[in-house]
């Protein structure tokens, strides 16, 4: 008798990619394990291997999902009206959005960076890049406005990236480790407060000095 609880369709779809998602942020890609993504999927590893080929295919969309999501409203920043000091926070937001609302892509992101990207194909890293190029086009209108300085557009975003991923790894240590001796000082930022601050920093630090 077929278990009727299981999920069909683009819900097992769904909840594989869920399921998988929480499995590489807490393992990482080489621990995580076929077997505990489909049991906590509720479905079996036929289903897992029919909508996603294979665990790289599964970890790389899992990575795509994020880099898709922000290349597009990025784009859609940079390519819009208003000046450029405001696309830059609302790039910043937006990758802070993104990010909340996937809390397993920063720790999985850092784990894939320490290990050289091992795991990225080329297409994926030109979807990464797409998000670099929407910000250096920000920078770069910012600078042809008399508003930034001459600042090197990669520099500024891996000045601004690296921050915004420790960031949720750091928020999700404490939220852990409450009852450590020493976190009390380190106590969870609240996300709108981390945002007005990077907004506030990255324009101090590509602001024309007059």
């Amino acid at each position: 008798m077929v278990n009727s609880r299981r999920p069909r369709g683009a819900d097992a779809r769904a909840a594989i990619f869920r399921a998988a998602a929480h499995e590489f942020a807490q393992r990482g890609y080489d621990a995580a394990g076929v077997d505990r993504i489909a049991a906590r999927a509720h479905v079996n590893k036929a289903m897992l291997y029919y909508h996603y080929g294979s665990k790289l295919g599964l970890y790389v969309e899992v990575l795509r999902d994020m880099f898709r999501a922000v290349g597009t409203r990025t784009r859609a920043i940079a390519d819009g009206p208003g000046p450029a000091e405001h696309k830059l926070d609302a790039w910043i937001l937006t990758i802070v959005e993104e990010a909340a609302a996937r809390p397993w892509f920063p720790p999985i992101m850092l784990r894939e960076l320490a290990s050289g990207a091992e795991h990225i194909d080329r297409e994926t890293f030109g979807m990464m890049n797409a998000v670099y190029a929407s910000v250096q086009d920000v920078i770069v209108q910012g600078q042809h406005e008399g508003t930034f300085r001459e600042a090197d557009p990669l520099l500024t975003y891996l000045t601004i990236l690296p921050a915004i991923l420790i960031f949720f790894a750091r928020q999700r240590v404490v939220a852990r480790r409450k009852s450590v001796q020493g976190l009390a000082a380190a106590a969870p930022r609240h996300i709108d407060e981390f945002i007005r601050h990077m907004q506030g920093s990255a324009r101090a630090m590509l602001r024309r000095q007059t």
